[in-house]
């Protein structure tokens, strides 16, 4: 792995994340993210004109320098000084080859250049061909001997190389000069935006910058992130304007705009700051009891200055902070008052906003003006408003510098009347200057005038709290006393390190520079802090401009807008009554309101009631949730009722520990012990899952150690006990030590890394060939288990194989299969000794060895020799081809021991240690000792001693392991009653023909594991569980079930429950049927200790939805799903079973599974795809998920994702493949759960006034409404049939791209115009599509997000409410089927046109946007231009005239016309114009954005109004607005 870091070059782009365009501030936060990468920043700067001359940032430690320009500190230009710090490619290949350790020495100031890339390298290989550049000659007077720079110049990079400057001549080919020695390897690198260093170089910093200034909105998943503020335009009357780089202009409006408005058009803010109650108010002096104490100053130790230099990009969701209190009882109180107020802080936009209640103005309006603007007066709080604003100059050297990305504002000569506009780069001196002309007339006297704009001088202290860049609104005192303390000195200059200086509504913050501040101060404005502290009723009151006119301005028509005001909060507020709504009380309507429609039975795996649950939990709940309700969406009747496993061995063993320390293991108390342990598990659990919004009937779950449930069980069992299936049989079974009882295929895992100590051993035989008899030769048998040798009783060969016998001098005659001989001897005995020790004896056939027999000399001394047998599993691919059989201790040795009528013999006890017959001649050897252990040992050691050993190994295979106890198991030949599956096992593959499997891949696994499955040991030597019901003979062991006695015993236990069978005497008669008391006398039977499987338990818990005394068999159910793991285990069972229950029922013939539909889903992995495991700390839990601490950190704390967040995450993942929990998951899911309620708020805002459809159809309505409810329906439609396949993940997919391409991108910026500032019917149309696609949305998310969909029930208007069903509970498929009546086939095949003319025109806007010519898209026109006169282009025309008087709306412009052909010339006559070329339908057109020729429109904002109608009364409007307004009652009709 490379020890440098690596960056890709990209010509006129950046150098890795570094994107030509982008802010400093976002560049510096990159790079103070990665200290190791980036150890050293050094940042230069003008320390007399910061604003002026560029900023420079110097990486000397990774061998390049940023340079930004001053006044907007972007990013436009890279240099590469030392090639020998960082590894650069382009197109990857790298520029140089670079050693394999990294220099040790310390860069200087100076960056010495390392070797870069040669002329050949860059000519040849890297970038190609080019024109001739330019040559610098030296200053041969300074430096006589210096060698000229020769600039090799492409589009967006250029490279320096040194040439001798004798070589030079400018007639000279320029390949040949800098391919000779004459020229050096490049000595620096630039990246830069233009076609050539030579033109770039004369604007570099003042040209248009193509890339935006976040990095964010220059990489993957940009539409997730907020477009970026290029201009505050300062309007007067507190209204802001924020030009965005692509986005329409917002608004903010102070005492007006809520904090909701803020996120749903800014985004989350990247932080936020809390205050108290104590705030800087310049314009009205404080009363003494509202001195703030010292100390309450700054911010909490979790708001750290690193935190604020961390990436924002982590930063860009709400959390807890965010919420607003809207409590009434809450605002009367002052505390709660003061702990609301608080700064949202936008650091990638550059400014910060105050959000308060509303108070007094600050200071009275100009009594010339108190007509217009009457007194305000103190109103009643109603809610948390926008009040101030900072914004943020980040000039080099002040103390926010670096903190913000610079905030650019200006106040437009036409708001102040100053004959100048003001702006951001505007000296203080000029502003000052101007204002104090607005303002000269509305003090009570000079010296009032003077005590207002005198200078508060301020300390600025870099190791203060990031809270001192808001504490000029705190401690007015403090910061008073300072003031007259410096009032002595001109400008109040003390030894602070930024002064303040105050206007009515406005605060200047201004740097000073050592001792030349006063020249200095006026290039050094800082902040501009906007400021109203009016009552919240009046429409502006905060910053009044005076104005000769005295007439407002477009502010004025702000009560003739319709802004969305809603009050549905922006992030999720912990209210618990969403949750019941949307579960317990759905779920009970539900039962009751569609009592008669057709069920949906989906049936619970029961998850085992012990422990808290995990992520898998998470999965396994949440995706049954979704199918029952995209099926209750359908018009079904849900009927989902949970259930738990309660039986079994981990809360037997945690019942035996509590039971130990008590003193007592006795069973009576263990299942006491064990039932209060489920129990409550089962509650913790149950919580858990009611609190990931889980709809069920969770207050009737079924449990497995319920009497009912064990009852029905038992009714099962004795079914297969009554057709013959059950049965008791001493055979091999795989056996745990560690859990002490027989575990079923189910229950066991397989290491693939498990070693064993593997032994080649050989067994002495006289071998009968042909007649003649071979003495003295070995059978060699090679076995993984040497602890079964005292249990061997067989030697297995195959007949086909060819055996041959070897001459060892040291083992004597060896015996095996030829093919093997070379790999055995190599491991038994050594490398060295294959060939050259041994020889082929003679050659046997393998079936000349059926029927031999050997001896055993160690474990059957003078015992009769053992049969040698055929057996067609042995092979040659391992071992000698000779196998031992063990019968008691393998499957397979006992089936085929079986067949020759050799018993099975097992000398080992139930917790894995020999028994005395294991030798039964000295037991004192063996017994006692651990087979996996030191057992294991003891037997090599007696082979050996007997020289029977011929060599040992170490072995790693796969190997089966308890799933519970996590230790190996043995295979042990046992006393253990199995249930038969012979005649179960064709019927039920039969069945799985008619069950739909997703994936399909789950029908071929299931299968194989039904096809190798024979039969079920269904015992278990544990006391927690259900009993087996048998009855046992005192004095010959033998066992008594049949259904007599099984139906006798299910009678006792319905009276006395199950504990019964443990608790009453051992002699008790009521166990015994009547039917066995004539052959017994009841005290010679004893009852069985013995329990059934837990899959037994679990796999008849389809007798829950059986109607007990009505049916024999429930009907199947229509889904079952759970994890892959299931196949093997519930999935198994329960199809065994209730195959089994068919065939005992005489008139079953079409044998059904019991689920119509098996899903299955994979585990959850970790980021590294690894299991999770406590051992390894990589858990994560479901609440880590809700509460968001598996997200970034925002201010310190987490952003809470809710039960949505998490359902949303569960349905976004492949759940058909493992999946991995990464955060970048989490972050997306959280992003797109706040663009759901992003848009959700905007839609119940904006419809808050709706009265009705007063249009219904597509009929009437305008372009971009069709087109929204066109993709509506299109989209419902797809992703009905996505959740009707069960591809949640895709589902959500498609509704998130629907959400940002044809809501967010394209149909709600379409609808805004016609929503905020139209009336009456062209309203209602906006208003009756966002009411449908509100419903849409609703439909299709309400499956994942229900919460989310019933808080937006919550606070939907009371048309909605009173006139439409709740979204969770209507229909969906009737809700499509409304949806059909909109499509328009005409429209969609020309919407692609459509979209095609408003990318060009996007990309088009772009260029003008970045060349400074538009700001907003409403500042131009549009022309399309049909170059193509030939072929389709009629169709194409025909397309735009169509939705020619629509098409300034779709694209969202003040005008658009269409021309085919050349267009007219005075088209060519705009002051400017930007073109892009596009197709459609091989037809080439070309979209023109240009300059308007209209005056802009204050109302609307587009450019229709008449030129030089001024701004004093509706003739400043377009013809659009003007007859709006005429419309309105006069209250309403602006000035």
């Amino acid at each position: 792995m490379s020890k440098y870091h690596s960056l890709q070059i990209h010509p006129g782009r950046g150098l890795g994340f570094l994107v030509l365009g982008a802010s400093l501030h976002d560049i510096l936060i990159r790079l103070k993210a990665h200290p190791p990468l980036y150890p050293t920043i050094d940042v230069s700067y003008s320390r007399t004109q910061p604003l002026v001359r560029p900023v420079i940032l110097n990486l000397p430690r990774n061998g390049f320098r940023l340079r930004f320009d001053g006044p907007d500190q972007r990013l436009r230009l890279i240099e590469i000084l030392d090639f020998g710090k960082t590894q650069l490619s382009y197109k990857n290949i790298d520029l140089v080859k670079l050693p394999e350790e990294p220099t040790t020495a310390p860069a200087s100031a100076g960056y010495p250049s390392q070797c870069g890339p040669a002329f050949r390298h860059v000519y040849n290989r890297l970038m190609g061909p080019t024109f001739p550049g330019e040559y610098i000659a030296p200053n041969e007077a300074a430096e006589p001997q210096a060698a000229g720079m020769y600039v090799l110049s492409y589009p967006g990079i250029a490279f320096t190389f040194p040439l001798q400057h004798s070589a030079w001549s400018s007639s000279a080919d320029f390949v040949s000069l800098l391919s000779s020695s004459a020229a050096a390897p490049a000595k620096s690198l630039a990246i830069f935006n233009g076609a050539s260093w030579h033109e770039a170089r004369e604007d570099l910093l003042a040209r248009p910058c193509l890339h935006p200034r976040s990095l964010a909105l220059s990489m993957k998943g940009k539409e997730h992130q907020p477009d970026e503020v290029e201009l505050v335009n300062v309007c007067g009357s507190g209204v802001l304007e924020l030009i965005r780089r692509s986005s329409t202009p917002f608004r903010i409006v102070l005492g007006e705009t809520t904090p909701q408005d803020l996120v749903a058009e800014l985004g989350p803010p990247d932080s936020i700051y809390y205050k108290n109650d104590h705030r800087l108010s310049i314009h009205k002096p404080r009363r003494r009891e509202q001195r703030p104490s010292h100390g309450s100053y700054g911010a909490s130790p979790a708001r750290s200055e690193d935190f604020l230099d961390a990436d924002p990009s982590s930063g860009h969701t709400t959390t807890d902070d965010s919420d607003v209190d809207d409590d009434a009882d809450q605002r009367d109180d002052d505390q709660g008052q003061s702990t609301a107020k608080c700064f949202y802080n936008y650091f990638h936009h550059g400014f910060d906003v105050f959000i308060s209640y509303p108070s007094n103005p600050s200071l009275p309006l100009p009594p010339a003006r108190s007509s217009a603007h009457p007194p305000a007066t103190t109103t009643a709080i109603d809610r948390l408003v926008a009040t101030k604003v900072l914004l943020h100059g980040n000039v080099p050297g002040s103390y926010p510098f670096n903190r913000y990305r610079r905030s650019r504002w200006t106040i437009g000569r036409e708001t102040t009347g100053a004959s100048v506009d003001l702006n951001s780069e505007t000296s203080f001196g000029q502003i000052s200057h101007q204002l104090r002309k607005i303002w000269k007339g509305n003090y009570a006297s000079d010296e009032a005038e003077r005590a207002a704009q005198n200078a508060i001088v301020l300390d600025r202290d870099w190791g203060d709290s990031p809270g001192s860049s808001y504490e000029v609104l705190e401690g007015w005192d403090d910061v008073e006393q300072r003031r007259k303390k410096d009032s002595g000195s001109p400008e109040g200059s003390g030894s602070g390190t930024t002064q303040i200086f105050g206007f009515p509504g406005m605060l200047f913050e201004v740097l000073k520079n050592d001792a030349i501040c006063a020249k200095t101060r006026d290039e050094s404005f800082v902040t501009n802090q906007l400021d109203t502290s009016s009552s919240f009723q009046l429409l502006s009151g905060s910053i009044h401009m005076p104005n000769p006119t005295r007439k407002l301005l477009s502010s004025a028509w702000a009560s003739t807008i319709h802004l969305p005001k809603s009050s549905f909060p922006p992030r999720a507020l912990p209210e618990t009554s969403y949750l019941a709504r949307c579960t317990d009380d759905l779920y009970d309507w539900q039962r009751t309101a569609r009592k008669s429609a057709t069920p949906f039975v989906l049936h619970d795996g029961p998850p085992f009631a012990n422990g808290p649950l995990h992520l898998g939990h998470a999965v396994n709940k949440i995706l049954k949730d979704i199918t029952c309700r995209f099926e209750l969406s359908r018009g079904k009747r849900i009927q989902y009722v949970p259930g738990w496993d309660c039986h079994g061995l981990p809360i037997e063993i945690k019942a035996l520990e509590k039971q130990r320390s008590n003193g007592s293991i006795d069973p009576v108390q263990i299942r006491h012990a064990a039932r209060l342990l489920a129990s409550q598990a089962i509650v913790e659990q149950r919580d858990s899952f009611r609190q990931w919004g889980i709809m069920a009937e969770w207050d009737n779950a079924w449990k497995t150690m319920d009497l009912d449930f064990e009852l029905r069980q038992l009714d099962v069992f004795k079914s297969m006990v009554k057709a013959g299936f059950i049965n008791r049989r001493f055979k091999p079974v795989h056996w745990s030590p560690s859990s002490r009882t027989a575990l079923a295929e189910a229950e066991l895992e397989y290491r693939e890394d498990h070693r064993s100590t593997a032994a080649y051993v050989k067994y002495p035989m006289e071998l009968h060939i042909g007649g003649g008899m071979i003495l003295d030769v070995h059978a060699l048998v090679w076995t993984t288990t040497p602890w079964t040798l005292p249990a061997n009783r067989a030697i297995a060969v195959h007949a086909d194989l060819d055996y041959c016998i070897i001459n060892s001098p040291q083992h004597g005659r060896l015996l095996a299969a030829a093919s093997t001989l070379e790999d055995v001897f190599k491991v038994a005995v050594g490398e060295d000794a294959w060939p050259l020790k041994y020889t082929i004896f003679d050659n046997v056939k393998g079936k000349d060895l059926v029927g031999q027999t050997y001896h055993d000399p160690v474990f059957n001394v003078g015992g009769s020799p053992r049969p040698i047998l055929h057996a067609p599993f042995v092979s040659d691919s391992t071992g000698t081809g000779l196998v031992h059989l063990a019968p008691g201790h393998g499957m397979e040795d006992y089936e085929l021991c079986l067949q020759h009528g050799i018993s099975a013999f097992a000398p080992v006890d139930n917790v894995g240690r020999f028994t005395n017959l294991a030798l039964a001649r000295k037991p004192s050897v063996l017994e006692g000792k651990d087979v996996l252990g030191e057992g294991s040992q003891a037997v090599l050691k007696l082979i050996r001693k007997k020289g029977l050993l011929v060599g040992t190994h170490e072995h790693t295979h796969k190997y089966a392991y308890d799933w519970r106890t996590k230790q190996p198991v043995i295979q042990r030949a046992t006393e253990q009653w199995f249930a038969d599956l012979g005649r179960i096992q064709t019927s039920a593959l039969e069945s799985l023909n008619e069950v739909q499997f997703m994936p399909s891949s789950g029908k071929e696994r299931l299968e194989s594991f039904i096809k190798h499955r024979r039969e079920w040991c269904i015992s278990r030597q544990r006391a927690w569980g259900v009993p087996i019901p048998a009855l046992y003979h005192r004095e010959s062991g033998k066992a008594i079930l049949t259904a007599e006695s099984v139906d006798h015993i299910i009678a006792v236990i319905k009276d006395r429950g199950t504990d019964a069978w443990w608790s009453d005497p051992e002699d008790d008669p009521r166990w015994v049927a009547p039917t066995l008391r004539s052959e017994f006398d009841p005290s010679e039977l004893r009852r069985g200790r013995d329990t059934m499987d837990v899959w037994f338990d679990s796999g008849t818990s389809w007798t829950q939805l059986m109607k007990p005394g009505v049916e024999a068999i429930c009907p199947p159910a229509d889904l079952y799903l759970e994890g892959t793991d299931q196949h093997r285990g519930w999935f198994q069972s329960s199809l065994l079973t209730y195959i089994a229950r068919q065939l005992t029922e005489s008139d079953v013939h079409d044998f059904k599974a019991p689920f119509k539909t098996l899903i299955t889903h994979g585990f959850v992995l970790d980021e590294e795809g690894r299991k999770m495991s406590k051992s390894i700390g990589n858990v994560t839990s479901p609440t880590e998920i809700m509460t968001g601490s598996r997200l970034p950190l925002v201010r310190g704390r987490a952003d809470a994702m809710g039960p949505d967040g998490l359902r949303l995450w569960v349905a976004s993942s492949d759940y058909t493949s493992d999946i991995k929990l990464t955060v970048e998951a989490l972050k997306s899911t959280n992003v797109a759960l706040a663009k759901y309620r992003t848009l959700f708020k905007f839609m119940l805002g904006a419809t808050q006034d709706f009265t009705g459809p007063m249009v219904v159809g597509k009929l009437g309505l305008q372009t971009n409404h069709r087109i929204a409810l066109c993709q509506l329906q299109h989209v419902s439609d797809r992703t009905f049939e996505l959740y009707q396949r069960h591809e949640y993940n895709k589902a959500v997919s498609e509704i998130n791209r629907y959400v940002a391409r044809d809501l967010s991108s394209f149909y709600l910026e379409t609808v805004k115009d016609c929503l905020y500032l139209e009336q009456g019917e062209v309203r209602a149309q906006a208003q009756f599509t966002l009411t449908v696609i509100l419903q849409g949305l609703q439909a299709m998310v309400g499956p994942i997000t229900p919460l989310l969909v019933e808080e937006t029930w919550a606070h939907s208007p009371k048309y909605i409410t009173d006139n439409y069903p709740h979204p969770l509970r209507t229909r969906w498929d009737f809700q499509r089927k409304y949806l059909q009546q909109f499509h328009d086939t005409q429209l969609m095949k020309d919407l692609p046109a459509i979209h095609g003319a408003l990318g060009a025109i996007q990309k088009a806007s772009e260029r003008a946007r970045a060349r400074k010519h538009m700001g907003s898209s409403l500042d131009c026109y549009v022309m399309l231009q049909i170059e193509t006169t030939y072929g389709e282009w009629q169709t194409v025309g025909d397309c735009f005239d169509r939705y020619l008087s629509d098409l300034a709306t779709l694209f969202v412009v003040s005008k658009v016309n269409v021309h085919v052909g050349q267009p007219p010339l005075h088209y060519w006559k705009a002051e400017w114009m930007e073109s892009e070329s596009f197709e459609v339908d091989g037809v080439k057109l070309r979209a023109h954005v240009y300059n308007p020729d209209k005056a802009k429109c204050p109302r609307c904002w587009r450019y229709l109004a008449p030129v030089g109608s001024g701004s004093e009364d509706e003739k400043a409007l377009c013809q659009r607005c003007r007859a709006v307004i005429q419309q309105l009652p006069q209250t309403h009709a602006g000035p």
